[in-house]
């Protein structure tokens, strides 16, 4: 493999938001290889999408239920547990824009088993919005967003992206390269351990196929290696 196919197939997997040390195992080169491609490519998208500074970034109650958080105990603070919304993360994110303007996107993830559900297309608006806009996207939660640092927002949505990857369960189509670049640059695996308490766990949607979700983790983690809680109907 040439250097410009080595490029080209790191920012294939870049974009799709493969973690720089899953990317070179797949390539079977060193990560050494792969981390200064990353930063370029990330660097170029960018600058090409004009990506400016973050002006802030939230989450719901409840993100932290079930995750590990040894690595990084400060962020466990930041978190009051409302019950409704454990094993979800809701993240908005707000970017700095021109001439008084900022751009927002919203992301959702099943950070114990499915990863990213979906991705909000960007919302541009007058930057003194954002307060009415961060209450109107946490309007169905009891209690009010939680302001976070981007790298836990990020890794929240990459890192769940990442360890639903490693379960079987690729991200919503609406997670493109566009949608994760917005997040920035993330370096995973990071510090959260997905999961809940160690182990997947599945609680079903509306819209899910339940028995074709517990196929899949049978076949990745083994019969008895996660857990799950199924609502009545069709299996």
């Amino acid at each position: 493999m040439d250097d410009v196919e080595l490029v080209e197939q790191v920012r294939r997997r870049w974009e799709q938001g493969v973690p720089p040390k899953v990317i070179a195992r797949a390539l079977g080169v060193r990560p050494s290889v792969v981390a200064p491609l990353v930063r370029r490519i990330a660097a170029e998208a960018a600058a090409s999408r004009g990506l400016g500074r973050v002006l802030g970034c939230w989450v719901n109650c409840g993100w932290s239920v079930g995750l590990g958080l040894e690595g990084h105990p400060e962020w466990a603070e930041l978190d009051a547990p409302a019950g409704e919304a454990e094993g979800f993360a809701q993240v908005l994110v707000a970017r700095e824009g021109r001439r008084g303007r900022a751009t927002l996107r919203g992301y959702l993830a099943d950070v114990h088993c499915l990863g990213v559900k979906n991705a909000r297309d960007p919302e541009t608006m007058d930057a003194g919005r954002i307060p009415t806009a961060v209450r109107r996207y946490y309007a169905a939660f009891d209690r009010p967003a939680v302001e976070i640092p981007i790298e836990l927002g990020r890794e929240l949505i990459r890192g769940a992206a990442a360890y639903a990857r490693g379960l079987g369960f690729e991200p919503a189509d609406a997670f493109d390269g566009d949608a994760a670049a917005f997040l920035g640059e993330w370096d995973g695996p990071g510090r959260i351990e997905f999961g809940r308490d160690g182990q997947p766990f599945y609680l079903n949607g509306p819209y899910d196929n339940s028995a074709a979700v517990i196929r899949t983790l049978e076949r990745s983690v083994g019969a008895g290696n996660f857990h799950f809680s199924v609502a009545a109907g069709p299996m």
